[in-house]
């Protein structure tokens, strides 16, 4: 659902997933704020969302301690897309995500 905000650990990353046609609400993951800071803050606002952190050993981390945190808050995450993209494509970071989308698509248009 396009209407879910999607979470996200850099701001560079915004560019990416409107390059993929991402049009809900991104929310960036404030540098300057606690993890249960900002868990709090999402928390006050949201009742669902869906959290994309890089797909690396750190990027795991931090999806398991703010699923914990949000889940304790009542909020429902949806970790589907960040466990697809981690079992099915090759890549460690969101950056990576668009040339690989594009790599797929170059592919299919070509068959």
């Amino acid at each position: 659902n396009m209407s879910v905000p999607i979470i996200v650990v850099v701001r560079n990353k915004l560019r990416m997933l409107r390059k993929m046609k991402f049009l809900g609400e991104i929310l960036i993951l404030n540098r300057g704020m606690s993890l249960v800071e900002f868990s709090d803050r999402i928390a006050e606002r949201y009742r669902r969302i869906i959290l994309l952190t890089d797909f690396d050993a750190k990027g795991c981390d931090l999806e398991k301690r703010m699923s914990e945190y949000l889940t304790g808050m009542g909020v429902d995450i949806d970790i589907y897309l960040w466990n697809f993209v981690r079992k099915n494509v090759p890549v460690k970071t969101v950056e990576e995500l668009p040339s690989e989308y594009e790599r797929q698509y170059e592919k299919t248009v070509q068959m």
